[in-house]
């Protein structure tokens, strides 16, 4: 496995994720994305519970963790490093349980569309990561 592929799959999922959050990095953008989110889960009946009017708190939450998703996105499309793989790979894991718990507890199945890319970078760069890991070990 080369090491080329690895890093073009870290800036990938970096690039996906730099557009999918950085809408959410401002109150302003942050407050109309959950907004598109809300008609989404209702124009298409979803099931669970339909994204909520945000309080100016829940916006300044969002909004400070959109700009830490968009900060980390653009490290790794700066940097698409073996180790920046890895620690995106546990954090993925970590956010797609994290979204399996909310499913469970009655979100909106709107969640489905984000778990999907989230258990995608997951699972093509820890397997990556291992192919990468195993031609680095010494036979």
């Amino acid at each position: 496995m080369s090491s080329s592929l690895l890093r073009r799959a870290v800036r990938g999922f970096a690039v996906y994720d730099l557009c999918v959050t950085l809408p959410f990095a401002t109150p302003w953008t942050a407050e109309t994305m959950l907004g598109v989110m809300r008609q989404v889960h209702e124009g298409l009946a979803l099931g669970g519970e339909a994204v909520p009017a945000f309080t100016p708190v829940h916006v300044f939450f969002v909004a400070l963790f959109g700009v830490l998703a968009v900060i980390w996105a653009l490290v790794r499309v700066l940097q698409p490093t073996a180790l920046h793989g890895a620690i995106d790979t546990v954090g993925r894991g970590v956010v797609s349980a994290w979204m399996v718990l909310a499913l469970t507890q009655g979100a909106s199945q709107v969640l489905g569309a984000f778990i999907v890319m989230e258990a995608a970078g997951m699972f093509v760069q820890g397997v990556l990561l291992l192919g990468a890991r195993r031609v680095a070990a010494p036979a």
